[in-house]
C-alpha cells in the first residue's frame, strides 16, 4: 500500500482526481508543501480534509463554526438563507426510520405535535424517550430541517428553526423499512393532515421494489396526499448506478439528489454529490432539484455509547498537549465530530430535508401557496452547476433566498396542476405559462420544426400566458416557451422532460 507523501501514513487512501478549478487552491497549498509533490502521486484522505479546513479558515473566520472538532459551515450560512424567516407557523411531517425528541427540537420549547410509531400504533410515549438503533436516521433528519442549535448555542440551526413536526416512524423492530409502512403512514397524514396543519412530508426513506407509480402502494398514497394540497419531497438516494425507486419515483415527488459544497460558500466548490438519478421505470427524469448532502452538521443520538465516547474525546482534547491531543484530535477527525454533540452526516436523505425547510420558509412567507406554485418556484428559482450533467441535478441547486423573495410576492394561487392540458372531447390542447418581465411568449416545439415565433401565447393576466390550440395527431412531442425571442425555456409544471442536447431540457407529452 502507498503512503500519503505529507503524513507518510499508509492506512487512509489516497486521493488522485485533482481536476477542474475548484481544485487549484488544493493543489496551490499542496506544492507549497512539497515542492517536488505531484498530483499523480496522490494525498490521502485525512491531509485531505485538513487542507480543506486551512482553505475554509482562509475564507471565512470559521473559529466562530467550530466547537474543537471539524470545521462545519451551518447550512443556513452556505445556502446564503434569509434570516427572516425560520418556518414559524408551519407544520412538517418527517416519515423516517425513527426519531427521538432531541433537545434541538423541544427546547426551550417542543416543537413535535406527534410523534407515532406506524407500526405499532399503541406504543407508549416514553418509548420514544430511550434511544433505538432505528432512533439515529429520523433524529438527524429532523434536526437537520428544523433543529433550533440548542445544544450550539444556536450555532447549527436548520433553515425552518421554528417549524413545527410530526414524526411517524415507520422501522419494525427488526431495523427495516417496508413499503407497506411508508404507504401507511402516508395514509394516515391523509386523515390527519388538516388535524395537525401538515403543509409538507418529507420521505428520507425508500420502498425495496422498483416498480411504476401506477402500482406502487406507496405512489398511490402520495398521489391522495398531494391532491389534498400537502407536497411531498423525497431523497433519491445515493448510488448513480441504481435506479431511482419509490416514493422518490412519483410525478407528485419533488425528488431531491446531492449537492457537494465541499464545506464552503464558494460558488466555484460546487460539484455534485454521488447521488443516483435518471429515468424511472415509466419514463420520468429525476432528480428535479440538488441540495447540500456532505459536511451537514447533524446530532448524535443522546444517551447512546457514540454520544458518551463523543463526550469523553472532547473532555480529553481539550485536558491534552502536545502529541497526545494531535492524536485525540485525529480519533476526532475519524469519527467525524464537530463536537460532543454533533457530527457531520452525508446523503441525500438530508438534502430532502432542507429542501422541506425552504419550502416552510416559502410558507411562512406567503401561507397562500398551493403546491402547483412551490414546486414551479423552487424549479425557476434554482441554478444548474454550469460544468456538470444535468440529467443528475435536475433544475439545479436550490436557492432559498430566490424562492422565499418569489413567493412573498407571488398572487396567482388558482393555478394548473399539469401542462399542457389535453382535452380531448374539444380536441384542443393548452398550454400554460406563469412568467413576469416578458414582452411576448411564444410556444416552440418539434411539431413547428423549432420556429421561435410560429406560435404567440396570450398573457391572460400580469404574468399568465395561454394558447390553445388544435389537437395533434397521436404520437410524442417535445416543446419548450421562448421569451422574448430568445430565452427558451423547459415546462415547470410538466413532469415530463428529456434532455435536450445543450445541457438543458425540452418538456414532452403525449397524445
Amino acid at each position: 500500500m502507498q503512503s500519503c507523501a505529507i503524513c507518510k501514513n499508509s492506512q487512509n487512501p489516497l486521493v488522485h482526481h485533482f481536476e477542474g478549478r475548484q481544485n487549484q487552491p488544493l493543489l496551490e497549498i499542496l506544492q507549497e508543501r512539497i515542492p517536488i509533490w505531484d498530483k499523480g502521486v496522490g494525498v490521502c484522505t485525512e491531509c485531505l480534509d485538513g487542507i480543506h479546513q486551512e482553505l475554509l479558515s482562509n475564507l471565512l473566520d470559521v473559529q466562530n463554526y467550530s466547537y474543537g472538532g471539524i470545521q462545519v459551515l451551518p447550512t443556513p450560512i452556505r445556502l446564503n438563507v434569509n434570516p427572516k424567516y425560520t418556518g414559524r407557523g408551519v407544520t412538517i411531517c418527517l416519515i423516517d426510520s425513527g426519531f427521538y425528541p432531541h433537545p434541538d427540537l423541544v427546547t426551550p420549547k417542543n416543537r413535535i405535535k406527534k410523534m407515532l410509531d406506524i407500526t405499532n400504533e399503541n406504543r407508549p410515549a416514553d418509548y420514544f424517550e430511550q434511544p433505538h438503533n432505528v432512533s439515529w436516521h429520523g433524529t438527524m433528519t429532523s434536526v437537520v430541517c428544523a433543529g433550533n442549535g440548542y445544544l450550539s448555542n444556536g450555532l447549527y440551526k436548520g433553515i425552518a428553526s421554528d417549524a413545527e413536526l410530526v414524526l411517524l416512524k415507520v422501522a419494525n423492530d427488526k431495523g427495516s423499512i417496508p413499503g407497506e409502512m411508508i404507504a401507511k403512514a402516508l395514509l394516515w397524514v391523509c386523515d390527519h393532515h388538516e388535524e395537525y396543519d401538515i403543509r409538507i412530508v418529507n420521505l428520507s426513506v425508500a420502498d425495496d421494489y422498483d416498480i411504476s407509480f401506477h402500482e406502487s402502494e406507496v405512489n398511490k398514497a402520495i398521489k391522495i396526499l398531494t391532491e389534498k394540497g400537502v407536497i411531498v419531497v423525497a431523497a433519491v438516494g445515493n448510488d448513480p448506478n441504481a435506479r431511482i425507486i419509490p416514493p422518490a419515483n412519483a410525478p407528485e415527488v419533488i425528488a431531491v439528489g446531492g449537492l457537494n459544497d465541499q464545506n464552503s460558500i464558494e460558488p466555484m466548490q460546487q460539484i455534485l454529490y454521488h447521488s443516483s438519478y435518471g429515468w424511472t421505470i415509466d419514463g420520468l427524469l429525476k432528480p428535479e432539484l440538488i441540495a447540500p448532502a456532505i459536511w451537514l452538521a447533524a446530532p448524535i443520538l443522546p444517551k447512546t455509547d457514540t454520544y458518551k465516547e463523543a463526550d469523553d474525546l472532547f473532555d480529553r482534547f481539550y485536558k491534552s498537549f502536545g502529541v497526545e491531543k494531535d492524536n485525540i484530535l485525529r480519533e476526532i477527525r475519524n469519527r467525524k465530530l464537530i463536537s460532543e454533540h454533533y457530527l457531520h452526516a452525508d446523503g441525500t436523505s438530508f438534502a430532502a430535508p432542507i429542501v422541506c425547510s425552504v419550502i416552510a420558509q416559502m410558507l411562512e412567507a406567503n401561507p397562500n401557496l398551493t403546491l402547483e406554485i412551490i414546486r414551479e418556484n423552487l424549479l425557476t428559482t434554482a441554478q444548474p452547476l454550469p460544468y456538470e450533467d444535468r440529467k443528475r441535478q435536475g433544475y439545479g441547486v436550490i436557492q432559498p433566498a430566490n424562492a422565499v423573495a418569489k413567493a412573498s410576492q407571488e398572487t396567482h394561487y388558482n393555478w394548473i396542476k399539469f401542462s399542457p392540458v389535453i382535452d380531448h372531447a374539444a380536441q384542443t390542447i393548452s398550454f400554460h405559462f406563469h412568467y413576469h418581465d416578458a414582452h411576448n411568449i411564444h410556444v416552440s416545439g418539434d411539431f413547428v420544426n423549432w420556429s421561435a415565433n410560429a406560435l404567440p401565447m396570450v398573457q391572460k393576466e400580469e404574468g399568465i400566458w395561454e394558447l390553445t390550440i388544435p389537437l395533434f395527431s397521436e404520437g410524442h412531442y417535445q416543446y419548450k416557451f421562448v421569451i422574448d425571442g430568445w430565452i427558451w425555456k423547459s415546462d415547470p409544471m410538466n413532469f415530463y422532460r428529456i434532455p435536450d442536447g445543450f445541457n438543458g431540457f425540452n418538456s414532452r407529452f403525449f397524445v
